[in-house]
């Protein structure tokens, strides 16, 4: 096909492959909120530019029929802060939608290449998705789904800049140096997990008796406030934290006793503030709306200390990121 007659296609594609790549990061997000992964950034997404399709076609002399038999046509990157995550984000990739392809891009990589990881999925939408009104016409897109940790991302960022990306592109003056950052980011993920690992041993040894912090006020949300409240990956239990010191609330025990004295009431708040708020067009809290949801489990707290308090309440500025 002539460059002419494929810019004529690639104009006619964008806004299907628009409405493509809003269905999938739509649906990542869902499965990342559900399933309380830690986001490094915001998912990244991008279609695929003409001046891009162009070099590449000329690069690799490819004989392309249509734009969508680019691979990677649409792209998506997703970022997490822990390698762990990385694992739970490509099964739920497998489980939910159609994985024409994967590819573990540090399996590639020869003996002088360094740094640089990252899996890649190419991915269509499931048939049955195909069959709702809002999809039909999206059945030959297909996207590239690339998922890194944010050290792995760091390095591809600045390997990209530096082209460094093989250890003969390096100066000798610098090239223990380039070495070292790339060891130190793969520490850094390593760390992550440590901390992590540590983290949950120290929650599931924790003595409410004895102890009372930011994890203690975390477990306490998760076993005494209901689950579909609970804003996964949302929750500040360090700003709530500060707010039920301010308030006298210094132990588990009176934790406990003030949720179970005053929650049923802010329940019932919650519930009216559902049918209050649910019909206001473009509300920023839709999707918990209509799970029948208000409050998180740090406003649930929060209302039940200002019941607690009264006119003494005090309310804790949360600090500026």
């Amino acid at each position: 096909m002539s460059l002419e007659l494929l810019k004529i296609g690639y104009e006619r594609h964008i806004p299907n492959a628009q409405r493509f790549m809003v269905t999938i990061i739509d649906q990542l997000k869902e499965l990342i909120e559900k399933n309380d992964i830690t986001l490094g950034t915001q998912i990244e997404s991008r279609i695929k530019s003409f001046q891009s399709i162009e070099g590449k076609i000329s690069r690799k002399k490819k004989s392309i029929k249509c734009i969508t038999d680019f691979d990677d046509f649409v792209g998506i990157r997703i970022i997490v802060l822990f390698k762990s995550d990385i694992d739970k984000i490509c099964e739920l990739i497998k489980e939910n939608f159609s994985v024409e392809g994967e590819e573990n891009v540090s399996e590639r990589l020869d003996s002088d290449q360094f740094g640089y990881q990252s899996t890649h999925y190419r991915i269509k939408l499931p048939q049955e998705w195909l069959k709702i009104p809002t999809l039909i016409g999206l059945d030959s897109y297909k996207a590239e789904i690339q998922v890194r940790t944010l050290s792995q991302h760091i390095w591809a960022v600045a390997s990209h800049k530096l082209q460094y990306k093989q250890e003969n592109n390096v100066p000798m003056p610098v090239r223990r140096s380039i070495n070292r950052v790339s060891a130190l980011l793969e520490t850094v993920d390593l760390e992550f997990e440590r901390v992590l690992s540590e983290r949950e041993t120290y929650i599931s040894q924790i003595d409410e008796e004895k102890e009372f912090n930011v994890d203690v006020v975390e477990v306490l949300c998760d076993r005494l406030l209901p689950e579909s409240n609970k804003y996964f990956g949302g929750e500040n239990y360090a700003e709530i934290y500060a707010e039920l010191l301010a308030n006298g609330i210094v132990n588990a025990s009176d934790f406990t006793e003030m949720i179970q004295l005053h929650l049923a009431q802010q329940l019932q708040e919650d519930e009216e503030r559902v049918s209050s708020e649910y019909h206001h067009p473009g509300h920023e809290e839709i999707e918990r709306l209509q799970k029948g949801v208000f409050f998180t489990h740090v406003g649930l707290v929060r209302g039940c200390i200002k019941m607690l308090r009264g006119d003494k309440y005090k309310y804790i500025a949360p600090e500026d990121d």
